[in-house]
């Protein structure tokens, strides 16, 4: 079987970019592929298939996972399927866990209101973000919002190629507050990890094509851009956030108890429609690094 889906994933400088191979989605269209938790478990050609999919379509979804509040599941399948999770550097799991508050300071605790779309790792503990990102309904129903980056990128290019260079060259600056953005948690945080970054929203590769997205609108801090630069760089920077919204490109995604969602988290990205959400919405998720995948 060629893995030629694997390569642009691989680091080397000459390999082929992630944008040649992928199968750009919309608001409407085909759903993602999908698959029973009995059958990823049991057949190692399920789970090659899946972790494609996840690569070249942008998301696959699982049905039927045990309903485990732990996080025991989620690990055991991030493990055999996707090459295990990414520890996280402030807690002793490596998963996360969101239940629902209503006097939430942070919005991914209270599904009552719009979570907007974003990559997760956009300020990542180190490296590079990680490639996977996937989340377990383990109790409960919502709707989850998904955006092909890629599809989005293609489009702005077209329509404004120097905004699309702005986006791509200069950094966009943001920090995390790991320990502290977490206060909402049912999760114990053992450290604290403050970490200052400045990435462009566009990662090229070598040939000038799109490798990766970082996006998080929750850590960014005011721009350091050139005085010049500026007004063209946000120009194409509210077209982009325009765009990653509109209904063309965003898809809803109904989730309930035992799915378990898997996404390319180098190119897709994620939120939450406000105030679909049941009170008794459990979910558990957690990233895979692309050495790992």
């Amino acid at each position: 079987r060629d893995p030629a889906w694997l390569r642009p994933y691989t680091g080397y400088p000459d390999a082929a970019g992630a944008s040649d191979l992928y199968a750009p989605f919309r608001g409407e269209g085909a759903p993602f592929h999908t698959v029973g938790y009995d059958e990823i478990n049991s057949s190692p050609a399920a789970k090659l298939e899946f972790v494609e999919r996840v690569l070249v379509d942008g998301a696959a979804l699982v049905e039927g996972a045990p309903d485990e509040e732990s996080g025991v599941v989620y690990r055991r399948f991030a493990s055999e399927v996707l090459g295990g999770l990414q520890k996280e550097p402030t807690r002793d799991e490596a998963n996360w866990r969101i239940v629902r508050r209503a006097d939430a300071a942070s919005i991914s605790y209270n599904p009552s209101k719009r979570l907007y779309q974003h990559t997760d790792s956009s300020v990542p503990p180190h490296g590079i973000p990680a490639l996977v990102l996937g989340m377990h309904y383990v109790d409960g129903v919502g709707v989850n919002t998904l955006t092909d980056g890629y599809a989005v990128a293609a489009a702005l290019r077209a329509e404004d190629p120097e905004g699309f260079e702005l986006l791509a060259t200069y950094g966009y600056d943001g920090r995390r507050d790991f320990a502290g953005s977490r206060g909402d948690s049912v999760q114990d945080h053992v450290a604290g990890l403050v970490i200052d970054r400045k990435h462009p929203i566009f990662d090229l590769d070598p040939n000038g094509e799109l490798l990766r997205l970082q996006y998080n609108e929750v850590f960014r801090t005011p721009l350091t851009l050139p005085y010049d630069v500026f007004p063209k760089w946000y120009k194409a920077f509210g077209r982009f956030v325009e765009l990653v919204h509109s209904p063309e490109y965003e898809r809803r995604v109904p989730m309930k108890k035992g799915t378990i969602l898997v996404m390319n988290n180098w190119r897709v990205m994620h939120g939450r429609a406000g105030g679909e959400a049941s009170a008794d919405r459990h979910v558990v998720g957690g990233t895979v690094l692309r050495e790992s995948v």
